[in-house]
């Protein structure tokens, strides 16, 4: 199949894979969220977030050629504030934040659910230990092509729950620039999948990242699910009381990463 052909099945795939439709985004008008799920929402989401630009730094390191790192550099920039009055996305999320009533000193520690670490913890294994291309799945088609989706289905949420545009920004930016990444990852991609194998890896790294990110949604879903039958009912315990004890927040995620490189000997036959 040639690389433009690959490239529209890929993306149509995308589009359609369980982790852009996901029920709690298509429900969001017909099952509308208030402003405390949408905390919730903004508590477990900020960890994503604050850990993206990681995914494309490791990527870089490991890319084989400067012009492959093109495409990483470009994203890179936006990513850092470069178009967002110089904040980087983590600090802009930041707004959104606040208007759920979260404080300055919570962000990096609510509890996250395991499927929100489980997810950055995958894209850390892609982006370190599986080929470059597969890497490049992750966070290219699996997350650029993906995101203005999911973020539209979001921003009609967000909307009905009466949140002012000034408190969304970065949904509704991210969506326009994603628009440009995507476009910039179609140009560099048409390079890339020239090959059956080269194809194989992108789709293979796409579509993990995909399946992380509905696992994200189903985690989310429970959050909000236990939030809202606190809410009701106070007195109640719930089956998984106790739980939250063990999950880790984003500064103890943070601690244990750990990114190492092997020096190479100055000659040979030297241990």
């Amino acid at each position: 199949m040639d690389a433009a052909a690959f490239l529209e099945d890929l993306r149509n795939e995308v589009v359609n894979h369980a982790g852009v439709g996901h029920s709690l985004l298509g429900r969001m008008e017909i099952d509308p969220r208030a402003r405390e799920d949408f905390k919730i929402f903004a508590g477990q989401h900020y960890a994503l977030v604050g850990m993206f630009c990681r995914y494309l730094e490791l990527l870089m390191i490991r890319a084989p050629r400067s012009q492959d790192k093109v495409w990483l550099a470009k994203v890179l920039i936006d990513e850092y504030g470069d178009r967002s009055d110089d904040l980087d996305h983590a600090e802009h999320y930041q707004i959104f934040m606040k208007a759920c009533g979260w404080g300055e000193s919570d962000y990096d520690q609510i509890k996250l659910h395991p499927a929100v670490t489980g997810f950055i913890a995958e894209h850390l294994r892609i982006c370190s230990e599986e080929p470059f291309l597969v890497g490049l799945g992750a966070v290219g088609p699996g997350h650029e092509w993906a995101i203005p989706t999911m973020f539209d289905y979001c921003i009609r949420g967000l909307r009905h729950a009466g949140f002012a545009d000034n408190e969304i920004e970065y949904f509704t930016l991210h969506c326009e620039q994603d628009i440009d990444h995507g476009n910039w990852l179609y140009e560099a991609l048409l390079r890339f999948a020239d090959t059956d194998e080269a194809q194989e890896q992108i789709r293979k790294g796409c579509l993990m990242s995909l399946a992380a990110r509905e696992q994200f949604w189903w985690g989310l879903s429970d959050k909000i699910n236990t939030g809202r039958m606190k809410d009701r009912h106070p007195n109640l315990q719930s089956a998984t009381a106790g739980s939250e004890d063990r999950e880790l927040c984003l500064a103890e995620i943070k601690q244990q990463i750990h990114i190492t490189h092997s020096i190479p000997d100055v000659v040979k036959g030297v241990q």
